[in-house]
């Protein structure tokens, strides 16, 4: 079969994972559709179609580089709109397991805003581009084929309006359609087999509320634990507002107004998020979502894949939203679909019928780096001990004693920042240093608790 050639490409999706995608094929193709079933964002408002986009949501630092690699002038845009540049060291206070991370000043910063912000921004620059068509207000029914086993393109129309379907011809297809979309299904008509599946059952409920930033305050706050049902996070947002997200997990009671939210804030264990939410009076309802378990598709392992078609962001695999690493995860594969066109230009000019499959081994090390990392989190819960892989409790011992050197290293700090931002690849966390850090720094005396978050030390 001869290379596609780099024509037209569709994205199926209008997520932050779609978007990247348009940006990355609009630098390789002569155009690009983006196919959207709602209306795209335009203003910094939480939409319908995004109902965990009034949570709060952390773009990690990788991730915040990839975008401004993609959209030059994105942060100074953002900033100037109102979002947060943090410190890692010094302005985020992280209190897990039964103690603060140590304060220190950091080379890692970080971009505090709420997701809205950052969704209308990247679809502004999306829409601004010369060679990208969106077509919002558009559902995706099905894929269309010129022969089984290969994608020819969209089977497209208006919502309720059967007189607008019409078929999209394109030499590549993206599905960035998330975890709900359905082309796993559409491949058994190109007599392909689906992915097979894999589901983490931890299931999650959000409540979240917007709140008066009373003072000059900017420290973003996360009290969790290892295998605590609990959890809380507020990040300061534009509009001088702190955003507060309440985590409970399995069987916790779900938050129904501002006096539940106050009264979970206070059962965290240290005050400094209840002292948030106490201050000042709401500015919006408490909002609620709910996920079901963090859910991985296995494209990589297919015999078989569709020739003019591919999948990324949460079609491929959607994370457990408590370790924030979505978002980033979307933007280190729209880097990686930066690099495989690129080489399939240069290699044929096209894209060669084995593109999918080179596809699905290029975002698997990204994928396989988040996974692991939730995996050795989410299964100290005792719900999920019937998932649990014998190799995965010497990594817990060995992450708990990690997580302890953080109340009281900067340097194991810095590594864990590192590794969770995907700066740095985990295994650093096993080097000589902070191995010796990690198992030796602390037995000169244990540390006191403390019982207020830690200011800046030297």
């Amino acid at each position: 079969m001869p290379d596609r050639p780099l024509r037209h490409a569709v994205v199926a999706g209008g997520s932050i994972a779609g978007l990247l995608a348009a940006r990355v094929l609009s630098r390789h193709f002569e155009r690009v559709t983006l196919i959207e079933r709602e209306a795209l964002a335009r203003t910094p408002e939480p939409r319908r179609a995004v109902p965990q986009g009034r949570h709060v949501h952390a773009l990690l630092i990788r991730g915040r580089s990839v975008l401004e690699e993609f959209f030059p002038g994105l942060e100074t845009q953002l900033r100037s709109q109102g979002a947060e540049l943090l410190n890692a060291g010094r302005d985020i206070r992280w209190h897990h397991s039964g103690d603060w991370r140590i304060g220190y000043d950091s080379d890692l910063w970080a971009l505090s805003m709420s997701r809205p912000l950052l969704e209308s921004a990247l679809a502004q620059r999306v829409r601004d581009l010369p060679n990208v068509i969106v077509r919002d207000g558009t559902r995706v029914e099905g894929l269309t084929s010129h022969g089984e086993g290969s994608v020819s393109g969209l089977h497209i129309g208006r919502p309720g309006d059967r007189s607008s379907a019409e078929d999209i011809e394109a030499d590549l297809v993206v599905d960035a359609m998330g975890r709900g979309s359905t082309v796993p299904q559409w491949l058994a008509t190109l007599g392909c087999a689906g992915p097979r599946a894999e589901l983490l059952p931890t299931r999650v409920a959000y409540a979240s509320c917007t709140f008066p930033r009373l003072d000059q305050d900017k420290r973003a706050v996360f009290i969790t634990g290892a295998a605590s049902k609990r959890a809380g996070a507020v990040f300061p947002i534009e509009g001088n507002r702190w955003l507060a997200t309440m985590v409970s997990f399995f069987d916790e009671p779900t938050l129904q107004d501002h006096a539940a939210l106050l009264d979970f804030a206070g059962s965290l264990g240290v005050p400094e998020i209840h002292d948030v939410v106490r201050a000042g009076g709401p500015l919006s309802r408490v909002a609620h979502h709910r996920f079901p378990g963090s859910l991985r598709r296995r494209y990589e392992a297919l015999d078989r894949l569709p020739d003019g078609l591919i999948a990324l962001g949460d079609a491929v695999c959607s994370f457990n939203p408590v370790y924030g690493q979505g978002m980033t995860v979307s933007a280190l594969e729209a880097g990686a679909l930066d690099r495989e066109l690129a080489r399939a230009a240069s290699e044929s000019g096209g894209l060669a019928a084995d593109f999918g499959r080179r596809w699905f081994r290029a975002i698997k090390p990204v994928i396989d780096a988040a996974w692991d990392g939730l995996l050795l989190e989410d299964l100290r819960f005792p719900e999920l001990a019937g998932h649990r892989p014998a190799r995965i409790g010497p990594l817990q011992w060995y992450m708990d004693r990690v997580h302890r050197a953080t109340h009281r290293s900067p340097p194991v700090a810095d590594q864990f920042y590192r590794a969770v931002n995907f700066v740095d690849p985990p295994a650093k966390l096993f080097r000589p240093r902070i191995l010796a850090d990690v198992l030796c720094g602390g037995w000169a005396g244990s540390r006191p608790a403390r019982h207020a978050a830690p200011e800046l030390e030297a």
